[in-house]
C-alpha cells in the first residue's frame, strides 16, 4: 500500500511539474489535480474495502467547471 501511494505521489509531482513547465492554464492543472485525487480516493477505498462512490462529487465538479469554460 505504501508503495502505491509513493508511486502515485511521484507520478503526480512529475505531471504537475511538466504542466507548469509547459505553462498550462490553472484550470487545466486544477482539473487534473481533482481527477487524480478522486482516483487515489477510489483506489484507497478499494484497498480498505470501503465503498466510495464519487459520482455525485464528479457531477458537481463538472457543473462547477462548466460555469468557467462556457460549454
Amino acid at each position: 500500500m505504501i508503495w502505491f501511494i509513493l508511486l502515485i505521489l511521484a507520478g503526480f509531482s512529475l505531471s504537475i511539474a511538466l504542466m507548469v513547465k509547459q505553462r498550462k492554464s490553472k484550470r487545466e492543472i486544477m482539473l487534473f489535480t481533482v481527477i487524480v485525487l478522486l482516483g487515489v480516493a477510489q483506489w484507497i477505498s478499494i484497498f480498505l474495502e470501503h465503498t466510495f462512490k464519487p459520482n455525485q462529487w464528479i457531477i458537481a465538479f463538472i457543473d462547477y467547471i462548466k460555469q468557467f469554460i462556457y460549454i
